[in-house]
């Protein structure tokens, strides 16, 4: 009941991070473009994630094998937005960013401490679990090996895992995706201001 009731949340958290991506303006910069996109693809793979484990037979290694993919890609978008060089950038947009992701974690880790925001303090919130999955090595098979019997569902508890981490990878996407929208369209809000002053000037 309590795993039904975090996947309820899980799902509701999913049409709330929906319904703030879909139909916004792209801003006119390739650099929050791409870490946009990268964003939208990791918050699909969250989706995905809940749909396998709500569905009337859950498909539990499926599900396990999404977390890898959204963790990889929220942590490229992160490293488009406060890593990547203006080279690495046009090197992503054709071939990707070529990192594991270890160095992925690690460079945008390094990035974002000591920073405030909510990007940072849910990196910091989730980092034993994160790191955990990430620099532990893959685990999914040991969760296989941990019955006594042939069984196509995971335990309770490392759904819950799952679930939780997914939600935090969630969560930190809407968070970047907030800081890159913010400071886009503040700047262009700005923009406007200064032209509209100039115009009243004349």
């Amino acid at each position: 009941m309590q795993l039904d009731h975090l996947l309820a949340k899980a799902q509701s958290l999913a049409y709330r991070i929906s319904a703030e991506y879909n139909g916004q303006p792209l801003p006119d910069d390739r650099r929050a473009c791409a870490a946009i996109g990268c964003l939208t693809v990791a918050q699909q793979h969250h989706c995905g994630i809940i749909l396998l484990l709500r569905n009337d037979m859950p498909v539990h290694a499926s599900a396990f094998a999404l977390i890898g993919p959204q963790i990889e890609t929220a942590f490229n978008a992160l490293w488009l937005w406060y890593c990547a060089t203006e080279e690495e950038i046009t090197r992503y947009l054709s071939d990707g960013s070529g990192k594991s992701m270890r160095q992925l974690v690690t460079q945008v880790d390094s990035a974002l401490a000591g920073r405030d925001g909510q990007e940072a303090a849910i990196v910091r919130g989730h980092w034993a679990r994160l790191s955990d999955f990430v620099f532990s090595g893959e685990r999914r098979i040991r969760r296989w090996l941990d019955a006594n019997e042939v069984d196509a569902l995971y335990s309770e508890e490392a759904v819950t895992e799952l679930v939780e981490l997914s939600n935090s990878m969630a969560e930190l996407g809407l968070a970047s995706y907030r800081t890159i929208h913010d400071k886009h369209f503040t700047a262009v809000r700005n923009e406007l201001a200064r032209g509209l002053r100039v115009d009243q000037a004349k």
